[in-house]
Parts: C-alpha cells; sequence; structure tokens
C-alpha cells in the first residue's frame, strides 16, 4: 500500500508539472530581432508581457585589425566546423520543419542584406555562390507557404575586404505549444543528420 501510495503521489505531480507546463507554453510567444554588424536588438513578448532585447554594442573591435594584419593567410574565415557537415541536409530538414509548422508559425518580417568579404577574393566567390544557392531553396518555399509582409534577402560580396557586414530584421510569433511534436521530430532529425558527419571527421583527423 506505501508503494502505490508513492507511485500515485509521484504520478499526480507528474499530471501536475505537466499540466502547468501545457498552461505555460499556451500563450502566444513573438520575439522582433535587429541584428547588425554585431549588436542585437530588438522585443520578446509573452502573451501581454514584453521584454526589450539589447545585445552588447561591438566594441573593444580596435586591436583585432592588428592581429589580422598580421597573419592575413592564415587565419580561416570560414568555419572549421561547418566544413564536415551536410549544410543541404540541415537547409533541407529546417524548411521540412517549417513545413509542418507553416499553420502554425506566423513571420511578419524577413529582411537580410549581407556583404560577404573573406579577405580573399576566391574564398568570398565560393562562400557566396554556398549562400546563394541556400537562399534560392529559402526564398521560393517562403514565398509559397507563408504570408510574409516583408520579405527581403539580399546577398553580396566585396572581393577586396575583409569585415562581412550584415542587417537582419525578424518578426515572428506562435504558440509554443503547438510547435513541440515538430520541433522534437525534426531536431532529432537534424541531431543524427550532425552525429553521422562526427565519425568521418574522425577518421580523417
Amino acid at each position: 500500500m506505501i508503494v502505490l501510495k508513492i507511485a500515485g503521489g509521484i504520478l499526480l505531480v507528474l499530471v501536475i508539472l505537466a499540466a502547468l507546463c501545457a498552461l505555460l507554453l499556451t500563450p502566444r510567444v513573438g520575439i522582433s530581432v535587429h541584428a547588425q554588424d554585431g549588436r542585437v536588438t530588438g522585443t520578446v513578448r509573452y502573451g501581454v508581457l514584453h521584454w526589450k532585447l539589447r545585445g552588447k554594442p561591438a566594441g573593444a573591435r580596435p586591436p583585432a585589425p592588428q592581429k589580422q594584419a598580421e597573419t592575413p593567410a592564415k587565419k580561416p574565415h570560414w568555419p572549421a566546423e561547418l566544413a564536415g557537415l551536410d549544410l543541404g541536409g540541415m537547409v533541407c530538414e529546417g524548411l521540412a520543419f517549417l513545413d509542418d509548422v507553416k499553420d502554425r508559425l506566423r513571420i511578419e518580417e524577413l529582411r537580410l542584406s549581407l556583404v560577404l568579404a573573406a579577405g580573399d577574393a576566391a574564398e568570398t566567390g565560393l562562400i557566396l555562390g554556398g549562400l546563394s544557392a541556400v537562399a534560392g531553396m529559402v526564398y521560393p518555399f517562403l514565398v509559397r507557404n507563408f504570408t510574409i509582409k516583408r520579405l527581403e534577402i539580399v546577398l553580396d560580396g566585396d572581393f577586396h575586404g575583409n569585415t562581412t557586414r550584415y542587417d537582419l530584421h525578424v518578426s515572428c510569433s506562435a504558440r509554443p505549444i503547438r510547435l513541440l511534436a515538430a520541433a522534437a521530430v525534426h531536431g532529432l532529425r537534424l541531431y543524427r543528420l550532425i552525429r553521422q558527419t562526427q565519425p568521418m571527421e574522425a577518421n580523417a583527423i
């Protein structure tokens, strides 16, 4: 009897916690973000509550150019962590997630202006070509599946510079409880996709 009472008490606590989590995830959550060259500002909405986001300004950067000037050819401009990943598969998985939640996720604004500069003309062109291919997949998908008031993606390259500039505006909202199932399924698939590349990287090393 004691064991049954303990089990019943634990089950009751779990039910109460699940109910509380469901209540917390029911209100609509919205986020509006403006990111420009390392500085992030925006607003998070949870029901009727609002919080302002204000990232640290991009300060303390003057010493950086001196380091870049010392060894410009040795510094990797493309993150080494991305080299072994299946970026195409990851983009497709992200689009599959958006396709599953297109009737539950509201996107009001998505604007990106990116001027890529990798410090080397050939590398800039290579990365810019890859990003353009991704944008060519994402933009038509968003137009077909979402009603976005302000949608704009502009990519360009600075083939003589070494400082990438960007200006990103994102505004969207959803009820988290309606996204949980799709996020769990596609998150697991994305995790497996990333894990599959790790053994190949280990063998290469």
